[in-house]
């Protein structure tokens, strides 16, 4: 991985000199809200790509982070204005297409999410947050065929990510994390998981224990 010091050194263009000094600023003000790995992953996806000056990224990373904390706190309809605003300064600002996925997601509108963060992606390929959620679209949607994709090409740039490097082996082994839980145990997932317990108890002869907890079901 780069590092800060090399990264400053190969920033030529004076708005990008100060855009990386504001990073650091505010990486040191409030150190649990951002990551080296973010850092990294804005300048390269943003500054790099020499279509914005440093001055329309810094104001359109601060309206981002408006929108993103507009949808945690439940003001869907304002995150998606802030969003709109975004979009229109700056169509493929990644950021804003991972907060719009955001916001799908947490309603439940996994296949319109799904399209947001493979838009993140695509407009930016070191944003490693993006395959994570598309895993986690995938996971809900019932089909990781495509996850494979977009995981293969974010290891091309970043082999040792332990986030990537932890979804490939969730991919390999047909397992998910955590954070999926909730968005996974419906009543129609839970009431399928305790019918497969149910078949299991009757395939291990356990037809006393099968029936009391069918009964319990029905």
């Amino acid at each position: 991985m780069i590092t800060y010091a090399e990264y400053n050194a190969r920033l030529c263009d004076k708005d990008l000199q100060e855009f990386f000094q504001y990073l650091l600023m505010a990486r040191l003000e409030t150190p649990a809200d951002e990551t080296v790995k973010d850092t990294i992953a804005e300048l390269q996806g943003l500054a790099i790509s020499n279509k914005l000056d440093g001055k329309t990224i810094i104001e359109l990373r601060e309206q981002s982070k408006i929108a993103a904390d507009l949808a945690e706190q439940g003001k869907l309809e304002d995150s998606l204005f802030q969003i709109q605003h975004i979009l229109e300064a700056y169509p493929e600002h990644y950021s804003a297409y991972y907060t719009l996925g955001m916001v799908s997601f947490e309603q439940g509108n996994f296949s319109e999410a799904l399209g947001c963060f493979k838009q993140a992606f695509d407009y930016n390929q070191f944003f490693v947050d993006a395959v994570l959620r598309i895993f986690d679209c995938c996971v809900c949607l019932g089909n990781v065929s495509e996850v494979d994709e977009y995981l293969s090409r974010a290891l091309l740039l970043q082999k040792e990510d332990p986030e990537l490097l932890e979804t490939k082996t969730h991919l390999e082994h047909g397992t998910y994390p955590e954070r999926l839980i909730k968005y996974l145990e419906t009543p129609e997932e839970k009431q399928r998981r305790e019918l497969l317990k149910v078949k299991e108890m009757l395939e291990s002869g356990d037809s006393d224990s099968a029936l009391e907890k069918l009964k319990a079901l029905i």
